[in-house]
């Protein structure tokens, strides 16, 4: 099952979850540190950026001169059906140039990684010849524009999910249905800098497993969207329908760095609630970015709890329509960037939404 819209999930059973961490040299979790803060800080300013069809925005990243680089998917732009989608805005988030990278199937970019001279961005990709979806692994220069595109896979459904830098060139996770014991396997690939294959290997067993930003675990009510490293231990952020009064709540749960269990929490109201991703505040708090059940759809859900799961503050961004935060990144100044999308622009569908918090008092 694929990582993307969190309305296509719904549980089936009421089992206890198995909660799995996964490092690859430690290198593949991401610590991010931020200010503290006391009250919900204020959103700043939020762009929309999209057409006639359907954009999203699903990783972003600032740049080394305080821009910011989201990639994700356009229909609206491109070869056809949905086109890999690369941005860059300067930090006020004025676009400065989009890039649409794709053939005639259906191209997205899962996870963005910034480079010396680039980006590299990991995803999947529906234009090749094998059958199924192939891992897609893109190089570009740093104005966008492709350096070399790669893709992994066989007939079944393979697809990349993050990727970082090595000496040897760059390790990238992802899901596999293609290799591996059955079901859907976590896939780890190391290519060189040119992103030819060095080694691959399949991490799994019979039934699903897989890597979303690094980790992904389904098990019955509980589903874990990402894993965030701490200093001692892990931060699962999800969904959990167990005992949810509206359908499903904001699921996290702690873990030592032996993956054991140290607390467990569920956020919500009536409605439908999720977490997608997280970043850790310098007082030890947790920040989550995800969705929540707004005065007409869900909306764009930011909250902060403490270091042991209490919810300190939260804040909603959106309209009508259906929006959704899909990920958050620190910046320069002190302050958070997001992105994900929006339905709440008109009637031509998602646009890719883009915004940005101050740091709060």
């Amino acid at each position: 099952m694929r990582p993307d819209d969190p309305r296509h999930f719904r549980a089936a059973s009421s089992s206890r979850p198995a909660i799995a961490a996964a490092l690859l040299g430690g290198a593949l979790v991401v610590l991010m540190l931020q200010p503290a803060l006391g009250q919900a800080p204020d959103l700043s300013w939020e762009k929309s950026f999209g057409g006639p069809g359907d954009e999203r925005g699903i990783s972003l990243l600032e740049t080394a001169d305080s821009s910011l680089a989201v990639v994700g998917y356009t229909s609206s732009k491109g070869d056809g059906g949905r086109d890999l989608w690369l941005i860059k805005t300067d930090s006020e988030g004025e676009l400065e140039w989009d890039r649409a990278i794709g053939g005639p199937g259906d191209e997205e970019g899962w996870s963005l990684l910034g480079t010396e001279d680039g980006y590299v961005i990991a995803g999947v990709s529906g234009s090749g010849e094998a059958g199924g979806k192939d891992l897609l692994l893109v190089k570009t220069y740093s104005d966008g524009y492709e350096r070399w595109t790669k893709t992994f896979g066989g007939p079944g459904d393979d697809w990349g999910v993050a990727a970082v830098k090595t000496e040897a060139g760059y390790v990238v996770a992802g899901s596999t249905t293609s290799r591996g014991s059955g079901g859907s396997d976590g896939w780890i690939l190391l290519v060189d800098p040119d992103g030819n294959l060095v080694w691959e290997v399949a991490i799994g067993g019979s039934k699903n497993d897989g890597f979303s930003s690094i980790v992904e675990v389904e098990d019955g009510d509980e589903r874990g969207n990402s894993v965030l490293k701490m200093a001692d231990g892990y931060i699962i952020v999800g969904t959990s329908s167990a005992d949810a009064p509206g359908g499903r709540d904001l699921l996290l749960l702690k873990t030592d760095l032996e993956g054991e269990k140290v607390w467990e929490e569920t956020i919500g109201g009536p409605g439908e609630d999720g977490g997608w991703q997280a970043l850790v505040d310098e007082d030890g708090g947790i920040v989550v970015v995800g969705y929540t059940r707004g005065a007409g759809d869900e909306d764009i859900w930011l909250l902060k709890v403490s270091s042991v799961g209490e919810k300190l503050w939260d804040d909603a961004f959106g309209g009508e329509g259906f929006d959704l935060g899909r990920s958050i990144v620190p910046t320069k100044d002190g302050g958070w960037a997001m992105t994900g999308w929006t339905e709440s622009g008109g009637p031509r569908g998602q646009d890719l939404w883009l915004g940005k918090v101050e740091r709060g008092g």
